[in-house]
């Protein structure tokens, strides 16, 4: 039987997949730009279409049993592709793979692989198998490694902000030094400004941390080109089961015996250790440099059809169990200090996720939300829910507030952790309860009228009111004064009470998650 071979020219392919990396790399920014409000309360466009695309996030939101997100389920055109194609995702598509790549080239020079990544190589599976495991118990920290998600989130927490602090800084500099560099500072900084800028500064807490964790994963490559890849990322872990029985193989199937070039070419070292050495599929992200630098021509192909066995994936017996064993003991332990108690008292969840085990259950701490939060005061989780709920999301009254004609965070978030609840339903939506410290509060404890919060409330009736009376002012002198008092029955815990306050410091009214919440 005549074999179908690929029959563009071997530099073409090549071409090819780097202009593929370039459309979904800019794709994904584009996307990324456009999780932003920008006058309208509906977003137009698919801002989370990446993780709609993504299998590993539709795993685990399966296996938490969590209510059905039919845009998951477009994540199975990924899987089908790959039955056909192979592990083409991490070599074509992925975002995050080819921010590696370039990184590489720009950062670091040439140099021969150390094996570390190929030693460490049945690492991802483990990783796999430990989160797949835990999220069968509701705990679901896939989000944490997801390629995806850790990348949307460096971008919306670290560099996002930085950029539009540094392009500000640079305009209003340049705008005091005058013509002659206004007259290029100007038309340049309107166009950042209508195109990539922020609707207003944004301000992230974890942006070093961030950076760092992001920093070790570039700085990987040092070690061996896509250590991520190779080592941990369990997506790609999840690719290479799929791969495993792709229709599309290389040929030869194994290194050819006077020749070894393929495993200093391939960047992701596709071969199996032994003799022959077979080449593994689960690994062979189809970058296809083998098959335009092999010196020998038409000797490397790939091919729909081979009768050659596939290298076994062995992955070790006890090594399996203890990773299953891991993802069943991390539930217990890491929620020591989450479900176990009470969440703490001024943790504010996004609206509709005030169900604190259903969220973290669903929750992929990809930043989406953060991301399109109108007022910025959308803001990772560090240790306030416990280790299971790092890097979610949580409303700080103080950085911004719920504008109350305002669900963006709903639209975005690919799993519903965050409902897309209709405007009118989501105003009704109790976030928590307003207090008041009479110890700080200006009326209060100065003898002063002062109306910002009542004045801002959002609510009809308004959930602040005033109560006239008698107190002591500075002078010592009796005056009558509207003392604010919170209704609780009225109050949403929206915060924009708690942002607006002119006390300086700690607010004199703020939110707390509300007793209605943990009913």
């Amino acid at each position: 039987m005549k074999t179908n071979k690929i029959v563009l020219t071997n530099q073409t392919w090549v071409r090819l997949r780097r202009a593929s990396q370039i459309v979904f790399f800019l794709l994904f920014i584009w996307l990324f730009l456009k999780a932003e409000y920008v006058g309208r309360e509906v977003l137009y466009w698919p801002v989370d279409l990446f993780f709609r695309f993504d299998p590993l996030i539709l795993a685990a939101h399966l296996l938490n049993f969590s209510p059905w997100v039919a845009g998951l389920m477009w994540s199975l055109v990924f899987v089908g592709l790959t039955l056909i194609l192979g592990r083409f995702f991490c070599g074509w598509v992925c975002p995050l793979g080819t921010t590696l790549d370039c990184t590489r080239r720009l950062l670091f020079s040439p140099r021969p692989d150390r094996g570390v990544a190929a030693r460490w190589r049945r690492g991802k599976y483990y990783l796999l198998i430990g989160l797949l495991v835990s999220t069968l118990f509701s705990l679901n920290l896939v989000g944490l490694f997801d390629p995806l998600s850790l990348l949307f989130r460096t971008l919306a927490i670290v560099f996002y902000p930085a950029f539009g602090y540094g392009v500000e800084k640079a305009g209003l500099t340049l705008y005091r030094l005058g013509p002659p560099f206004t007259y290029v500072s100007e038309p340049l900084y309107q166009f950042f400004k209508a195109t990539v800028l922020p609707f207003r500064p944004l301000v992230y807490l974890l942006p070093f941390f961030t950076l760092v964790l992001f920093a070790l994963v570039v700085a990987a490559e040092r070690v061996d080109r896509r250590f991520w890849c190779r080592a941990l990322c369990p997506l790609g872990a999840l690719y290479g089961l799929v791969a495993r029985f792709s229709l599309l193989r290389r040929r030869p199937t194994a290194l050819c015996p006077d020749c070894g070039d393929c495993t200093q070419i391939c960047k992701m070292a596709a071969f199996a250790p032994g003799k022959p050495a077979r080449h593994l599929n689960s690994e062979c992200q189809l970058c296809l440099n083998c098959l335009n630098q092999c010196q020998k021509e038409d000797r490397v192909v790939f091919t729909w059809r081979t009768k050659a066995p596939r290298a076994p994936l062995d992955l070790g017996r006890r090594q399996v169990i203890t990773s299953v064993a891991a993802g069943v003991v991390a539930v217990p332990l890491l929620r020591l200090g989450s479900l176990a108690r009470r969440p703490e008292e001024h943790l504010i969840r996004p609206p509709g996720a005030q169900d604190e085990a259903a969220f973290l259950s669903r929750c992929i701490r990809c930043g989406e939300c953060m991301k399109v939060c109108l007022t910025n005061g959308l803001q990772p989780v560090l240790w306030e829910a416990g280790l299971e709920g790092f890097y979610t999301s949580r409303l700080i009254p103080r950085l911004g507030y719920c504008a109350y004609s305002c669900n963006l965070c709903g639209q975005v978030c690919p799993t519903g952790a965050i409902p897309h609840l209709p405007l009118a339903e989501k105003q009704a939506q109790v976030l928590g309860t307003a207090f008041i410290n009479h110890s700080r509060c200006i009326p209060y404890t100065e003898g002063d009228d002062c109306l910002v919060c009542e004045e801002h409330c959002p609510v009809s009736p308004k959930a602040i009111t005033f109560s006239e009376q008698e107190v002591l002012n500075r002078r010592g002198e009796k005056v009558k004064v509207k003392l604010p008092l919170v209704l609780p029955d009225r109050c949403i815990g929206c915060g924009h009470c708690e942002h607006v306050c002119p006390v300086g410091g700690e607010a004199a009214i703020r939110v707390k998650r509300s007793l209605r919440v943990e009913m």
